[in-house]
């Protein structure tokens, strides 16, 4: 165990020389082994590796084992619940909101920021799951109606009655 970082250096040096010669399949292959056994001892150490090996097989145009390293490196980083770049973020922010309305139990706010761009254009699972939240607790926090000043004779009353009565009907 003392020694697995020297090995882990080593066999990086051995990808290098892999790559060098025109072998990438076995570059990866090491790579990937490499952050295997450093996982559980150095999570910042496997997730680089898992990032160039994914490099590797991008260059050589096998996406699908990319995008498979790619996931093992966020998971790992999900894990140590370390995001680079996310604090202070877009995303960051719109959760902060979200969680914020779910605190009050604003279904508005809610409502606001899963119809907001960022939660739109998601993938269409994630789009639906943000329009089907409902805040728990009594939902809807009513906002009170401005209330026009009552003046003595009642003016103030029949003249927002004439203004609904004028529109009734439609504009046509």
């Amino acid at each position: 165990m003392q020694k697995l970082p020297e090995a882990v250096q080593l066999i990086e040096k051995a990808s290098m020389m892999y790559l060098e010669n025109g072998t990438p399949d076995t570059a990866a292959m090491a790579l990937e082994r490499a952050g295997k056994l450093i996982e559980n001892v150095d999570p910042e150490k496997a997730v680089q590796l898992y990032q160039q090996t994914a490099n590797v097989f991008e260059n050589e145009e096998r996406l699908r084992q990319a995008v498979e390293l790619l996931g093992k490196a966020s998971r790992l980083l999900v894990r140590g619940r370390s995001i680079p770049g996310f604090n202070g973020s877009e995303d960051c922010a719109a959760l902060e909101q979200l969680l914020e309305g779910y605190d009050q139990q604003d279904q508005d706010q809610v409502s606001d920021v899963c119809n907001s761009p960022l939660f739109k254009y998601m993938d269409n699972d994630y789009a639906k799951l943000g329009l089907s939240l409902v805040v728990p607790g009594g939902g809807i926090k009513k906002k009170s109606p401005a209330t026009p000043q009552a003046k003595p004779d009642g003016a103030a009353s029949t003249a927002a009655e004439e203004e609904e009565d004028e529109y009734s009907g439609g504009l046509c």
